[in-house]
């Protein structure tokens, strides 16, 4: 059988490279991405490039506005999505001899917007720190130009290198592009359900009707999660930790540490019911395989439930004498200590569970040099067969990234030229590990982990004696670690809807310099008139980024003697993976194969003062429901993506407006009892305070 078939008889036909009964070997992508392509179908457009620029500025000047504003705005993937579309296809009907507008030109859009928006991300996790720092001694332009610059592109030669560990392979699945190809492949396969094929739309109910329209459905579930969202983000805060158990008996203490959101959420006492808390740090729980969401059910009734309260008990450090979880604390609370220990002992976890359960692919892997090696998966073959971009090419742009961020650190006095390339080998080592737990659970593209051991080798370094010099080192540790990760991720994006590598190579490269030349300018702009934020970056709310900004001891001396304690976690990590792997060798003990030590311990490492346990409890009710139910059913499979994207549009239109045109300019929605403990953290203040 050829590889493309085309009916010669019938002009204009789309070639297609498989027939319609070939599908993916994975259910999640079967259901979701196509399994056809046009190999002429327009990607790389003047309309895809122009728009595409459009939102890259756009969303560079909203995003670093709102570093300066109470509450920051943002302008997510699916918003493009659905935004764009309109500007495509009244360019198609308006400019003469335009072709209609096509998927892959839709997508090349979102792959530029996609840098801004991680640029963004990227900026308030990592980066805002470090540049707050360096305002601080009005740095020279030139300085602040070229290390920003170098940063974006230093995950470049790592993701060209990493393509083929983290791209190619079909069981990389990268769930987090799954909802953005659910939404795009509605908008432009506009194809009848089989139910509405068959039988037209005669006697079908209203709740057929949304079911059978994938376009109307989704904007149904937008117009919820919209109507809905006013409530926790403006009307009624106190939504958001929703602690109504502890209210059957306000002053007891043991019930609100147990049962409120900032306590241990026992039993679900303590819910958030607010999409923008849940998914904030976590992402959305529907995107999630079944296996990982009871994975991290297992780890959070293990680690949270059982070990937490134990520790907690034997008053070690004095822990009866604060909150049980709580927020930033000059000292660890029982939960804060446990969960220090779980993201020390992931990073040890990571490389055992990669080595023993995927050390033979990793190595069949690097021995293959060409996509089209990849063996029996559809979408590898397809993609194969457009010009690749030759390794060099990325590895050009990581040396001169590398180049220039060495130069302007060491010519600066920030960082010494040798401690750059020390930062940048450890954020590349932990690239692959980490980077399979996010391609195959689909969670923590962010990892406190990574930031941590950056901080504390810093720290044993002597570097935390100059905040310049340990936020510089911090900082590009961390980016290339995420950079490259956030590349890869999108590189996956382009895989499923078939645009060429080298039309991906140009729009990443393009959208990363312009992004980062307009954000960098625009942020100097704002503190050359005398602007401050008083945000800093999020990993600074735990207990390891508050030891740094106030406790130049060090963490493992001193006063901190104690916290050596936490080393043992490096051996327990590395063990944990090991009898798992050991047993599922037994055909009655197959099933251990899906116990992920790494994703369980990385989930815990973000409590409780980013996430906090009644967050985490929600967002597991949530995806365990709809996986059980609803999602359980293979053909609604993109009804799940489009509800998850839906909640997400809905949330970021709401938080567009609330925060542009109320918070922003002041205008508090009038107190009742829905707002009035909206300002300590949660609605059960017993959960909070210290005893």
């Amino acid at each position: 059988m050829e590889l493309f078939e085309k009916d010669e008889k019938k002009e204009g036909e789309t070639c297609y490279a498989y027939v319609d009964a070939e599908m993916a070997q994975f259910e999640e992508v079967a259901g979701t991405c196509s399994n056809k392509d046009d190999i002429n179908e327009a990607c790389c457009t003047v309309r895809s490039v122009t728009i595409g620029l459009i939102y890259v500025i756009g969303m560079s000047f909203l995003h670093q506005w709102g570093n300066f504003q109470k509450m920051a705005p943002f302008i997510s993937s699916v918003l493009v999505i659905v935004t764009a579309y309109p500007f495509g296809y009244l360019w198609s009907k308006l400019i003469p001899k335009s072709k209609p507008f096509t998927l892959k030109e839709h997508g090349f859009i979102l792959v530029m917007a996609n840098v801004a928006y991680m640029f963004n991300s990227v900026f308030i996790y990592a980066t805002l720190t470090t540049i707050k720092v360096l305002e601080r001694d009005q740095i020279n332009f030139a300085y602040y130009f070229f290390f920003m610059l170098s940063i974006q592109f230093l995950g470049f030669g790592l993701a060209g290198i990493l393509r083929r560990f983290l791209v190619w392979p079909s069981e990389v699945i990268w769930p987090q592009n799954l909802p953005l190809i659910a939404v795009l492949r509605t908008f432009h396969d506009r194809q009848s359900s089989v139910s509405e094929a068959l039988y037209g739309n005669q006697q079908q109910s209203v709740f057929q009707k949304i079911m059978n329209n994938r376009l109307l459905f989704f904007f149904v579930i937008t117009l919820i999660s919209f109507t809905y969202e006013w409530l926790p983000l403006y009307i009624m805060p106190i939504l958001t930790f929703f602690s109504w158990m502890c209210w059957i008996n306000p002053s007891n203490d043991p019930l609100a540490q147990l049962t409120a959101v900032r306590g241990l959420a026992i039993g679900g006492g303590g819910l958030t019911l607010d999409w923008y808390t849940v998914t904030r740090y976590l992402g959305s729980p529907l995107i999630l395989p079944g296996w990982a969401l009871m994975n991290i059910a297992f780890g959070f009734v293990l680690i949270i439930w059982l070990i937490v309260p134990i520790v907690y008990g034997t008053n070690i450090r004095n822990f009866t004498t604060l909150p049980i979880g709580g927020v930033i604390s000059t000292d660890f609370t029982a939960l804060s200590l446990v969960t220090a220990f779980a993201s020390f002992a992931s990073v040890t976890a990571v490389f055992v569970h990669a080595l023993l359960f995927h050390g033979v692919d990793i190595y069949e892997q690097f021995m293959t040099k060409k996509l089209g090696n990849m063996g029996n998966d559809m979408h590898a073959r397809m993609i194969s067969l457009y010009p690749p971009v030759p390794d060099w090419c990325y590895l050009q742009l990581f040396a001169l990234a590398m180049i220039t961020a060495c130069v302007t650190c060491d010519h600066a006095g920030w960082l010494s030229w040798y401690y750059v390339l020390l930062a940048l080998f450890i954020g590349a080592l932990f690239t692959l590990p980490f980077g399979l737990v996010s391609s195959i659970t689909g969670q923590l593209l962010h990892n406190l982990s990574v930031y941590y051991i950056c901080l504390l080798i810093g720290q044993s370094l002597s570097l935390q004696t100059s905040a310049k010099t340990i936020y510089s080192f911090i900082a590009l540790g961390y980016v290339v670690f995420v950079q490259t990760l956030v590349l890869i991720q999108d590189m996956k994006f382009a895989h499923y809807i078939k645009i060429a590598p080298r039309s991906l190579f140009a729009a990443q490269c393009l959208a990363g310099l312009v992004c980062s030349t307009f954000s960098i300018g625009i942020r100097y702009m704002y503190t050359k008139q005398g602007k401050t934020a008083e945000n800093w970056s999020i990993f600074n709310n735990t207990k390891l980024g508050w030891t740094l900004l106030n406790d130049y001891v060090g963490f493992f001396s001193g006063a901190n003697f104690s916290n050596r304690g936490l080393f043992w976690a490096f051996f327990v990590g590395a063990f944990l993976p090991v009898p798992g792997w050991i047993l599922s060798k037994f055909s009655r003990f197959r099933w251990l194969n899906k116990l992920h030590w790494p994703l369980i311990l990385v989930t815990m490492g973000w409590m409780p003062s980013i996430v906090p346990a009644g967050a985490l409890f929600t967002w597991l009710l949530i995806g365990l429901i709809v996986h059980f139910t609803f999602g359980k059913y293979s053909w609604r499979q993109r009804h799940v993506y489009l509800v998850s994207a839906g909640l997400d549009l809905g949330l970021n239109i709401a938080l567009i407006i609330i925060s542009s045109a109320l918070v922003n300019k002041n205008v508090s929605f009038p107190q009742w009892w829905g707002n009035n403990n909206a300002s300590v953290y949660d609605s059960c203040q017993k959960a909070v305070q210290t005893w």
